[in-house]
């Protein structure tokens, strides 16, 4: 898969590139919700993974423009070291597929990648 990864810290953003890369799929990087947007309009991701506590504009309002403004139909896995459920609830109102907590294990993002990998395998098939 071909997917994008929104985080402003430099430590997550590169270690999720590491381990996500090792599993096998392409990745790209945005340090911020201002330059992955342009990512995500101009780019073909079958994923994209994003923080939601980003300075300037927010990882919830990036999904809220993405999916109101742009009708953007990646799915988004949002990512927070919150794990309440106003924040995850808030994620899936803007418009979040999944939701991740960080920090991440192995076996989670791998479980969180094969849910959507096997979506686009079938998908793939479906276009056949």
């Amino acid at each position: 898969m071909n997917i994008l990864i929104i985080e402003d810290d430099k430590l997550t953003l590169h270690s999720l590139k590491h381990v996500i890369e090792s599993l096998g799929h392409k990745v790209v990087l945005a340090e911020n919700a201002e330059e992955a947007m342009n990512k995500i309009v101009d780019g073909k991701f079958d994923l994209v993974f994003s923080d939601i506590m980003m300075p300037g504009i927010s990882g919830l309002s990036l999904l809220t423009i993405l999916r109101t403004v742009h009708l953007v139909k990646t799915p988004i896995v949002a990512m927070s070291i919150l794990n309440d459920k106003p924040v995850v609830e808030a994620a899936f109102a803007a418009g979040a597929n999944d939701f991740m907590v960080k920090p991440f294990t192995l076996e989670g993002l791998t479980e969180t990648l094969n849910k959507f990998d096997a979506n686009f395998a079938s998908d793939v098939e479906k276009s056949r």
